[in-house]
């Protein structure tokens, strides 16, 4: 197609205002739709870093409270076993 000028390009034959609106719309919903995707994109970044942190943390506190849990438990035996020495001691067996 060949325009004479630059206004008649803008005029479009008369279609101008039909032409240029859609051209607007379409570029105002794209730029909506890229902002939309781009802010989502951070928020479920954000989310998952909270997440693995999250899970980091949990990860952490079980494996402290299993460490705990087996020197109470290895505590617990040697106690145990020094009370039998102990008991067979004091019923006169040799130990």
């Amino acid at each position: 197609m060949h325009f004479e000028d630059f206004s008649s390009f803008l005029d479009m034959a008369g279609y101008g205002v039909y032409v240029w609106l859609s051209f607007g719309c379409a570029a105002l919903s794209l730029m909506i739709l890229w902002c939309d995707s781009f802010f989502s994109k951070r928020r479920l970044f954000t989310q998952v870093l909270k997440e693995q942190a999250r899970q980091a943390r949990i990860k952490a506190a079980a494996t402290q409270s299993t460490t705990a849990g087996q020197s109470a438990t290895a505590g617990q035996s040697t106690a145990a076993e020094q009370s039998a020495t102990a008991q067979k001691r004091t019923n006169g067996e040799q130990v």
